[in-house]
């Protein structure tokens, strides 16, 4: 019923996010529309912070009040939170391949095996761009977007979860899409669907979850000349951890572990189909910690390793994830 304070209130559900396989050839050049195919199923939550650093007059003396009688904008920052989603194969790959920035390809056809490992050969993080409608009317896109940090869960059943924060240099861009991209059907990685080992030991059964972090410790670079959006952004040292929760049996062989300092070849494989998997390996790790625990009535150990008790030796790198899917390549500027 028409009156007069009525107003078309915005669902949540309705927003859209977009996103795209591709990297940006250039700092501050967007990818074109072509270029972000991917409609992006997410829980609604994330939201892009886009915040100002001003300057004022306000503590300065000489202006005859207390207040502030002038200021501007010398800053623009951005970031992407708050994101949360199943996890399919694509987002998988889109995931490993922006955060950690190198990816080995193989296969000539689908599906493709995608080898992703930390790129150490550059602190510049990878920029790509993002699409997103928050509102009927407020339609944007944020070139310059970087992947900070990600968290996978893996729980006993359901779809493993991801979660995602970005970083970027400010800038955005207002304006719609000629047509948003069909919804995909996706092919989800499921935790029904894992198993680990260690040292070649299968616990299934025994194993209840996993949470693996990663993390580039980004920085936005801003330097005088670069106007009022910072000129690139850089990567940290990177960080990444994992914990694990398995059930206790009478002969132990988990505790021993961490009490022996023992290196563990951790292999966590989520095989959901031909073209849905994933496999994160950590050849030489340490438990830095293993807490007593229970599910329910049931004792559980929760063992827990870091990029400090996580080597790389012989050539290999700490820690190396796998994705088969069927996307070609991710990364390829554009």
């Amino acid at each position: 019923m028409a009156g007069p304070y009525n107003f078309n209130s915005q669902w949540k559900s309705a927003r859209n996010l977009v996103l795209a396989a591709a990297s940006q050839a250039a700092w501050n050049g967007a990818l074109a529309d072509a270029s972000l195919t991917r409609r992006q199923r997410f829980d609604g939550s994330a939201i892009l912070d886009l915040t100002t650093t001003r300057r004022s007059d306000e503590a300065y003396a000489g202006k005859g009040t207390a207040f502030a009688t002038d200021g501007q904008v010398t800053s623009y920052d951005s970031k992407f939170s708050g994101f949360k989603a199943e996890l399919d194969s694509w987002l998988a790959g889109y995931l490993f391949a922006f955060l950690m920035g190198k990816d080995t390809v193989t296969g000539a056809a689908a599906p493709y095996t995608h080898a992703f490992a930390f790129d150490e050969s550059t602190r510049t993080a990878v920029p790509t761009t993002i699409y997103m409608e928050d509102t009927e009317d407020v339609h944007y896109k944020c070139p310059d977007m970087c992947m900070n940090d990600i968290t996978l869960t893996i729980p006993d059943i359901g779809s493993v979860t991801a979660e995602m924060t970005m970083m970027g240099t400010g800038r955005q861009t207002i304006g719609s899409m000629a047509a948003l991209p069909a919804l995909p059907t996706n092919s989800y990685l499921l935790g029904s669907d894992a198993s680990l080992t260690l040292n070649a030991n299968a616990l299934i059964g025994r194993h209840m979850s996993t949470t693996l972090k990663l993390e580039n410790q980004l920085e936005v670079h801003k330097a005088p000349g670069g106007g009022l959006y910072a000129i690139f952004v850089r990567k940290g040292a990177p960080k990444f951890s994992i914990s694990t929760q398995i059930a206790a049996k009478d002969v132990d062989d988990t505790y021993t572990l961490f009490q022996n300092d023992t290196p563990v070849d951790f292999v966590l494989n989520v095989n959901s189909g031909a073209a849905a998997q994933l496999q994160v390996t950590i050849p030489v790790a340490h438990f830095k910690t293993t807490k007593l625990g229970f599910d329910k009535d049931m004792v559980v150990w929760q063992l827990e390793a870091d990029e400090t008790t996580c080597y790389a030796q012989g050539g290999n790198p700490p820690i190396t994830v796998q994705v088969i899917n069927s996307v070609a390549s991710y990364l390829t500027a554009a």
